[in-house]
This record gives C-alpha cells, structure tokens and sequence, in this order.
C-alpha cells in the first residue's frame, strides 16, 4: 500500500502548534532529504520527507505487509519502485529499530564533552544492559534542552540483531545510513525546526497493539517505554516518571512531530509517525543529531555534502588553470602595456622637442639656402646684363629687361627680332629663347617680347 502526498503550494501554512520556531539562521542547515523506515512485528513503515528551512514535507509513504515471511528482493523492489515514485531513487535509509529489540537508557554526564563523551559510555556499557557477554552495538545523542546537564540517551542492540537486519535491507538492495530507535529520533525531529519544547507527552500505538509513550518535562529529560497493556495505564505511568499532572493530555505522535506541508489528511497517515520521524531526522542530519547504532565505517549516505569538497577543489583547480593561462598573461600583458604606455608618456616631451628641432633646422637650412641665394643673385644679374650688353647690337633698343631666377624677360625694338633668339641661345649664360608674345611692326622697327631660360638655374623660382 502506497499513499502519495503531493507538496504544498508555495505560502502553504503549517498546522498551528504551541512552539517556538528557531531563527532561520538556525533552521538555514535543514536541508535535504530523508528516507525513514519503522521496522515492524509484520510490516515496514516507509515516509520520505523534504526539509527545507521553511519546514518539511511529506513527499510519499508506504506500509510493506509481511515482509518477514517475503524474500528481501521482492520487498526490496516495492521499496525501490516506491522510491523511483518519488524520484528519490538514490536515498539511503534511517531504519528504526523495533523498540523491543533496543534497550534505552538514561545516562547524567555532567561536565564531559561529546568528545569524551564515548569513552565515559563505554566504560559504563557492560552495566547498562542485561544480556551479559552477548556483544552489543550501541549509540548515544544528547537529550534535555540544556546540554550543560550532561544527560544523554543511549540505545544498546544485539550485534546479532543489527547484523542480521543489515543483511536483510542489503539482499532488499536498500543502503542503511543509520539503525536508530524511536525516542532518539522524536527527540531529534521535534528540535529540527523548532526550540526545545517546555514539556511533551505522546504515545504510538504499533499494528501488535503495543504502545510507545515518549515524554520530556522538566524532572526528566527522556522518558521513553513501550507497554503492552492499556494506553491509559502507559499514559498514567509515564505521568509519574516525567512528574506530570494527571490531567495532562497526550497526543499522538504524529501531531507532536513537526508539522508537515502537504496532504497529510489520509488515515492510512496515523499509523506512520514513527517513520515520519525517521524521515525528518535523516533530511536534517546536519541540524538532527540522533544515535546511531551502525559504526561510520558501514553507513551508507545520500547526503550531497559530502560531493561539496571534490567540488570546491575541482573548482580551484579549474580557476587554478584559468588563473595560469588566461589571468594572468592577460594581467601581464596588459601591466606590459601599461608600461609602454608611461614610457611613451615620458618620451612624447622629448619626442616633441626633437621633432620641433628637426622642423627648425629644416626651416633654418631652407633660410639658409634662400639666402645664400639672394647673395649670389646681384653678381649674377650683373653678368646677365653684361652679357646682353656684349651679345646685343647697337641696334637693338631695349626698354625692359626682367630678371628672374631661372629667366630673363627681354622687351624692345629691333630692325629685325627674330636673329635675336638664335643670338641669345649663342650665349653660355641662356638657352631655349623663343617670344613671349607675337612680334609687332611699326614704321622701320619691330616690337619684340622674348624670354630667355638661364642655363642652370631651370626650376628655380623667383623668391
């Protein structure tokens, strides 16, 4: 039989209980999820619950009939497809050990550190259960709400039994990640979530009609029994222990126990407290601290934590190699760049000065050539007059004579203009002679323009 209880919506609410909720920095390390199984006379209770700092949910249950006269396989696969579901096919179990198979006691350790803790325990097992040298596993976790007190709650089992339902949930093909039993648990899931409570007294009745009563008040940490008898004898008695007034109601467990998000109104529900509780205090490890009767070295877990490390060192190394071949070459190129950048900075004054020297000394050396230029041109003018003065016959009047760099423009009157350039060419001061303009004629002479290259100075122009 499988009962499924989808999640709540998101802003579902909690039933109202009379208890203090812990702050969310606190209840921040509830998360996770967890798989409870209650180990019945017939039958295993199975409940899978999320936890989330908000609170929990009750994903899916499931009752398992007759399982000891079935083979593990075959109750084994209903599990896994129970599991599969839920799609939490990777969970390990948190197996609640039948009450009548664990004996639990109540120890006063005032003083002694969870890491002394053990040690003081061991030396008190031999006296703490009644089966003489039968060789037993056992486990403890703090109880009360003030751990300074020193009280702890301590399950001792049979090597034997343990062993034989390790075999038993390992041919099921169900991995264990802690054997427990009932008040270590209810202990543990009722402070997931919430402060410890002033007083709590509630009773499960199992499918044999044996009933459980576990209590905490303030004259007894733990109580924790389980009668065979009538539930108002059970209640009646554990009254007395826990010095509690006759008129104290009990209440189920599964209303003591954390409220769950989700459709928890099915009746097939009431019967599963002892699994929810399983299921709550494996979905929190990190918050609920329970017995465990199984040694580390044999505890199957599903916890993600434990992928955190590889994780984190898979990460640095991955930054590692980022760092080495993209960082820093990229930091040190740009710090290189960085450098050039000043460097330039700092030469660009002297840069400019040497580049405003070389335009100066360009312009002065220009100046210099242009006036070593004018120098030279009143000698040089001079011979070209002279030489037109020899070369020219008295003939020849001229009114103008122009003087240029690389010419000399000549205006006048001739008999005949035209000899006039074959004469000029004749010179060694002038070449390609021709005229300016046309020759005109008046009266006995002609009018002539004509202009002379100087031999040499071609290019040149006038300043």
């Amino acid at each position: 039989m499988s009962t499924w209880a989808p999640e709540a919506p998101a802003g579902a609410e909690t039933s109202p209980k009379n208890v203090t909720a812990l702050p969310l920095w606190q209840r921040a390390l509830a998360f996770g999820t967890g798989l409870g199984i209650a180990i019945g006379e017939h039958t295993l209770e199975a409940a899978i619950v999320r936890a989330r700092p908000a609170g929990a949910t009750l994903l899916a249950t499931t009752t398992i009939k007759d399982f000891r006269n079935r083979p593990a396989a075959e109750w084994g696969a209903a599990l896994l497809r129970f599991l599969g579901s839920a799609r939490e096919t990777r969970l390990a179990a948190t197996v609640l050990l039948p009450r009548g198979e664990v004996i639990v006691r109540n120890l006063t350790l005032p003083g002694v550190t969870d890491k002394d803790a053990a040690n003081a325990i061991e030396l008190q097992i031999d006296t703490l259960h009644p089966w003489g040298d039968v060789d037993v596993a056992w486990g403890w976790s703090r109880a009360g709400k003030d751990p300074a007190k020193g009280e702890v709650i301590i399950g001792l089992a049979k090597k034997e039994t343990l062993s034989l339902y390790e075999t038993l949930f390992e041919k099921a093909g169900i991995p264990i990640a802690a054997a427990t039993f009932s008040p270590a648990v209810i202990h543990a899931a009722i402070r997931v979530w919430n402060a410890a409570p002033e007083s709590v007294l509630c009773f499960h009745t199992d499918e044999s009609g044996h009933t459980e009563v576990y209590g905490e008040s303030e004259a007894r940490a733990l109580f924790s029994a389980e009668f065979s008898g009538a539930p108002e004898r059970a209640l009646a008695f554990a009254r007395a222990e826990l010095r509690m007034t006759a008129d104290r109601p009990a209440e189920p467990l599964l209303k003591a126990l954390p409220a769950a998000q989700g459709n928890t109104s099915s009746p097939a529900l009431s019967s599963m407290g002892l699994a929810y509780a399983a299921a709550i205090a494996g979905s929190a490890p990190h918050v609920a601290k329970f017995a465990n009767l199984l040694p580390p070295e044999r505890r199957a877990s599903h916890d993600r934590i434990q992928f955190v490390i590889p994780a984190i060192l898979i990460f640095l190394v991955a930054m590692a190699l980022l760092a080495t071949f993209v960082i820093f070459p990229a930091v040190e190129q740009r710090r290189y760049r960085g450098d050039l950048d000043r460097a330039t900075r700092q030469l660009e004054p002297a840069a400019a000065r040497a580049q405003a020297l070389e335009r100066k000394i360009k312009e002065n050396r220009g100046r210099t050539v242009l006036l070593d230029e004018i120098k030279r041109r009143p000698q040089d003018d001079l011979e070209v007059l002279n030489e037109l003065t020899r070369i020219l016959p008295p003939q020849v009047w001229t009114n103008s004579i122009e003087i240029y760099p690389d010419s000399v423009v000549i205006s006048g009157e001739a008999d005949q203009a035209a000899p006039l350039l074959k004469l000029l060419d004749s010179s060694p001061l002038f070449q390609n002679s021709d005229f300016a303009l046309s020759v005109t004629r008046s009266a006995q002479t002609e009018q002539f323009r004509i202009k002379t290259i100087r031999r040499g100075r071609a290019g040149r122009t006038t300043p």
